[in-house]
């Protein structure tokens, strides 16, 4: 197999979920009691592990990201219909995971400087690895920024070429419709991702040869614009903030849905 074929291998496109909405929500972890965030990821995904079959892993599971303070819930991929009751059975579980374990979370998009920058025991080394070498300014920046990612499922790769370069031009509009900081965030998310614009592709090979300049040819999921085609099988927006209000999530993917399926 050739490297460029290596590459493309890592894109895995599901036919029968072209169209097809999912959803990654990030929140930080608190102490109730005080609300100031602690990393406190590992308890829920602990007491989640030891609740095999009794969560529908089918509408939704959960995560870890960089920040140990950081738990991420992954819904779908589901019809856009279904989006916002999968989301609130999510919100369900959750709230009953709080409840027996004493912790909570917050949908803040924007953390405080001083929060805790313990980084998630990764099982893979692969956030031992990203952070080994990294400047505490990039570390904090990456720790302190959480996002709801909105994702489109395609039919293969040549497709979502075209549906990421006619998306590209909306990404001012869904950034403001995704903010909730003054801008915040996104300033924050710059310092972490230099290369955080997207930038037209031209053709599936053009993807390759950035890939190869760009230095994510090994993990795609190294490629931090704001519009991305995923290792999924879909085109990802990456742009939105956290919130409290599911309608407000179904709102956003129906935006990225129109853009996608048109």
């Amino acid at each position: 197999m050739t490297d460029k074929e290596k590459f493309f291998a890592q894109f895995k496109f599901d036919q029968s979920k072209v169209g097809f909405v999912g959803v990654e929500r990030e929140q930080f972890t608190i102490n109730p009691k005080t609300a100031t965030i602690i990393p406190a990821s590992c308890k829920y995904l602990d007491s989640i592990a030891t609740r095999d079959g009794e969560i529908d892993k089918t509408r939704f599971r959960f995560g870890y990201e960089l920040s140990a303070c950081q738990l991420e819930s992954k819904i779908g991929p589901c019809p856009m219909k279904d989006l916002g009751c999968w989301l609130r059975e999510c919100d369900d579980v959750l709230s009953c995971l709080d409840r027996e374990l004493g912790l909570g979370r917050i949908n803040a998009e924007l953390a405080i400087e001083d929060m805790p920058l313990d980084i998630y025991p990764d099982p893979t080394g692969r956030y031992q690895r990203i952070t080994q070498n990294m400047p505490r300014e990039v570390l904090s920046a990456a720790c302190r920024v959480a996002a709801t990612h909105v994702h489109i499922g395609m039919p293969d790769l040549a497709p979502a070429v075209e549906v990421y370069n006619n998306s590209i031009g909306h990404t001012d509009a869904l950034i403001a419709l995704g903010d909730h900081s003054a801008g915040k965030r996104m300033e924050l998310y710059r310092v972490m991702a230099a290369r955080h614009y997207p930038e037209s592709i031209l053709s599936v090979d053009e993807y390759y040869q950035r890939a190869l300049s760009e230095g994510f040819i090994k993990d795609p999921r190294t490629c931090w614009a704001l519009i991305r085609i995923s290792i999924h099988g879909t085109v990802e927006f990456r742009m939105f903030g956290a919130t409290d209000s599911i309608d407000q999530i179904v709102e956003w993917a129906s935006y990225c849905h129109r853009l996608c399926t048109r």
